[in-house]
């Protein structure tokens, strides 16, 4: 194996996820860029066969980028490299990092963490580490870098990385709100990188063959010339397979953007919509300006006029929220029939002010990742659970799009969507105890079961629903055998 002194690593959530930090850090080492090395791993993998992999190289420091998921198994990581090797530097970065670090287990093991934008501050602290002047601090501040003078990272993305894997991208960092549950929340100010060095290297990606792009922006249509000169900077490039991720304020728009966005073929925008909540009072306690009315209309715009694929976010748990004001707003964003709803729950991410209201909410968070609130004043324990539960049957029975025609019959069997899927989720759960790990078969047989009890139709019409949506797609040639009792 290849000797590098300095290794840039991190635990991906998955294996088609990229390591967006790390080909940053990599791309502005300066002159250490040929002394070192990105290596990613992925959650599958343990901590020990990581540890293991790590040291083959014989590597004189590491920086890690800690995340909300892989904090954990870095712990392990870091741990056990401080054991056998005390010798290597061990360098902490990334937002699960940086906040709150003081007493814990991950920060104890390292020998530096550097908060905020690392460019810089890594390059200049590797330089010192090899050169034997080790800084006595522990705790470096990085100042946020001068974006123009960067070295940007796209060219850092491997041949197996355009093939396989998601390429992450960025105009800007930075975001002009201040939600409470977000990390934003602590920097309000947006930087942007200038248009035609950042769009050149995006084209050389292009060129190569990239086809499925992530802005990481916190807010993509924050102005309006900005987002004309790159979506039509992409509509002249356009291949086929390609799709554009777009974190967007849908009240924002406007009809200009709207109409660009129409020329893009079906599903080759994914527009990720931050909903959050429709309780006004809820919005303003988390500092969150909403716009509802025109949320809503540009919302039904995009999906009457474009072929976009609208993903939208709500998070349950939210100060204030009670069981029938998240209903009422699930059932408002339900209606304007967005693709995918991402069911979320509240979680108090460190350094984020959302903890302030804990007292004034009586809200209880957990204490390790993702540090999901529990319960709340008007939401109790049981309640967040049957909450969580019913976003992950959502994400099987609607985000999968498996059920389009069952969907429909579902709907009618309450006097509202919300409490016919809650009614469902809860069946679902007595029947199954469980929420992952059941196959296409079941969950279809679990429908049926339902509809059936509940009379959304008659037997025929309901069976027939559920055959049509199992085998809309071609390759399926189970039987489902509805007449049977879904037991396995």
């Amino acid at each position: 194996m290849r000797s590098d002194p300095i290794i840039l690593t991190t635990i991906n959530a998955r294996y088609g996820h990229t390591a967006f930090g790390l080909r940053w850090l990599w791309s502005n080492l300066g002159a250490l860029r040929e002394q070192a090395a990105i290596r990613e791993f992925h959650l599958g993998q343990p901590p020990l066969v990581i540890a293991e992999s790590l040291l083959a190289g014989a590597p004189r420091l590491i920086g890690f980028g800690v995340y909300i998921w892989n904090i954990g198994p870095i712990t392990q990581v870091v741990k056990t490299i401080r054991s056998v090797r005390p010798d290597v530097a061990l360098i902490l970065g990334g937002p699960e990092a940086g906040y709150e670090y003081e007493r814990s287990d991950l920060f104890s093991a390292a020998d530096y963490l550097i908060r905020g934008e690392g460019e810089g501050a890594f390059a200049g602290l590797a330089q010192a580490i090899l050169d034997g002047r080790r800084p006595p601090e522990k705790v470096i501040a990085a100042e946020a870098p001068d974006l123009a003078q960067l070295v940007l990272p796209y060219d850092a993305y491997t041949e197996e990385d355009i093939a396989h894997r998601t390429i992450f991208v960025e105009a800007s960092r930075g975001c002009p709100f201040q939600c409470e549950f977000c990390l934003s929340a602590l920097d309000a100010h947006v930087r942007e990188f200038p248009l035609g060095p950042f769009l050149s290297a995006i084209e050389r990606l292009v060129e190569r063959g990239a086809r499925r792009l992530r802005f990481v922006d916190r807010t993509f249509n924050l102005r309006e010339e900005r987002v004309e000169t790159i979506l039509a900077f992409f509509r002249e490039r356009w291949r086929d397979g390609m799709q554009l991720h777009l974190e967007i304020l849908p009240e924002r728009l406007t009809e200009r953007t709207i109409d660009q966005m129409a020329w893009f073929p079906p599903a080759g925008l994914h527009l990720e919509v931050g909903v959050q909540s429709f309780n006004l009072d809820t919005l303003d306690a988390v500092s969150r300006p909403q716009d509802l009315d025109r949320m809503e209309g540009n919302l039904r715009r995009l999906r009457s006029e474009t072929g976009a694929f609208l993903h939208a976010d709500l998070i349950a748990g939210l100060p204030g929220e009670s069981w029938d004001s998240f209903g009422e707003g699930f059932d408002r964003l339900l209606a304007l029939r967005p693709h995918e709803i991402q069911v979320g729950v509240l979680k108090r991410l460190k350094g984020t002010p959302i903890g302030r209201h804990v007292p004034t909410y009586a809200m209880v968070f957990a204490d390790h990742p993702p540090y999901e609130v529990l319960q709340t004043g008007l939401l109790g324990f049981s309640d967040m659970q049957r909450l969580k539960r019913f976003a992950r049957y959502f994400g099987l029975y609607y985000n999968s799009g498996n059920f389009p025609t069952a969907i429909e019959l579902l709907w009618r069997t309450h006097p509202s969507p919300f409490h016919a899927f809650m009614a469902f989720s809860d069946v679902l759960w007595s029947r199954t105890g469980r929420t992952h790990e059941l196959s296409l078969a079941r969950l279809s047989r679990e429908l049926h079961h339902f509809l059936v009890h509940m009379k959304a139709d008659g037997a025929d019409a309901v069976a027939a629903a559920i055959e049509r949506d199992f085998h809309r797609l071609p390759g399926r040639k189970d039987k489902l055998h509805l007449s049977e009792r879904p037991d396995s």
